[in-house]
């Protein structure tokens, strides 16, 4: 699996991938979030400090990008569409919020994305709770 993760060609059939910050307890307790509430239980996550991380970033010329980022059938999406495209995997009414969150402007959104990014450490210092998937979510974790 982590071998088909890490081709910039991927296919529609293959799993999307979220990139976060693993030293950000905000991002950590995002993706515990997701983890809660997702339906489908295939979405790989990568730390975005990882050597798998680095080389995704660099492979979509996303180095500089500071934002969670989301890849999917030899896409990425970064800021608020990373966000709507989080909203969309999830399903049920965090789906519904996402389509009309999209109705709002992208420069919008994505201001209010780089606000609580800039933000992001402040809102939430140290993981109180570190993140610990159980071990079938474990093997979705690559890097």
């Amino acid at each position: 699996m982590a071998l088909m993760a890490i081709d910039p060609k991927t296919s529609a059939s293959e799993p999307p991938m979220l990139i976060f910050d693993g030293a950000c307890g905000f991002c950590q307790r995002s993706v515990q979030f997701i983890l809660r509430h997702e339906r489908r239980h295939d979405l790989l996550f990568v730390r975005r400090e990882s050597e798998l991380g680095l080389r995704l970033r660099r492979t979509y010329g996303m180095e500089a990008v500071e934002s969670m980022l989301w890849i999917e059938s030899g896409q990425v999406f970064a800021q608020s569409k990373s966000i709507l495209r989080v909203s969309a995997y999830l399903g049920g009414w965090w789906s519904s919020l996402g389509r009309i969150g999209s109705l709002v402007p992208a420069p919008l959104l994505n201001w209010i994305y780089n606000l609580i990014a800039r933000n992001r450490h402040k809102l939430s210092p140290n993981p109180q709770h570190c993140l610990t998937p159980t071990s079938q979510q474990r093997i979705r974790f690559l890097g």
